[in-house]
């Protein structure tokens, strides 16, 4: 139950995202005739070199913890630069922007095309890639495991790495604490 309360506002947030960032290309006068197609091309070119940073660096820096069955590959590094986040913060940050900087309006327009580009573009080529990289999520061998913690699960092998216990913690005290607080 817990699952599909969380999957179904997930898909909600989703589409209010898409929904507010169609409302904001189409609602508003947007100063297409101060930016030009290299601006544009400048800004894609830009964010996708400092992701493609971001994820690589932080992966780096992750995988110097991890043991060699557990290091994200590069084709999984790939997936997470190609899939990152794009649009709902960019857009907030934007709209703040719009309001108070000169530059604000110029920063919106560009930060929705962006998106657009990215969702509509990516979003569209994502599934193949996909495929073709045969990357699928992982199985869980004991089934649906979701409220439980990897020591109730028995791992005791993998639970000794500071993270495992970490998380095994924190679902511990989402499970005792805040789950009964909060679903009722």
């Amino acid at each position: 139950m817990l699952r599909l309360t969380y999957e179904t506002v997930a898909v909600t947030a989703e589409q209010l995202v898409f929904l507010f960032l169609g409302i904001g290309l189409f609602a508003f006068h947007h100063p297409y005739e101060k930016m030009g197609v290299g601006f544009v091309i400048a800004t894609i070119l830009n964010l996708n070199f400092a992701r493609f940073l971001n994820v690589m660096i932080t992966t780096s820096l992750v995988n110097c913890s991890r043991t060699e069955k557990t290091k994200i590959p590069n084709k999984i590094k790939f997936i997470m630069w190609l899939s990152g986040l794009r649009g709902a913060m960019a857009y907030a940050l934007a709209l703040k922007c719009a309001t108070d900087l000169e530059v604000g309006p110029i920063i919106l327009i560009d930060t929705l095309i962006y998106a657009f580009i990215t969702v509509i573009g990516v979003g569209s080529i994502l599934n193949p890639i996909l495929s073709k990289f045969d990357v699928k999520r992982k199985e869980d061998p004991a089934g649906d495991d979701v409220g439980k913690s990897e020591l109730e699960l028995g791992d005791e092998q993998e639970s000794k790495s500071l993270a495992k216990r970490v998380k095994a913690r924190l679902s511990s005290f989402n499970r005792r604490i805040v789950s009964p607080i909060f679903i009722k």
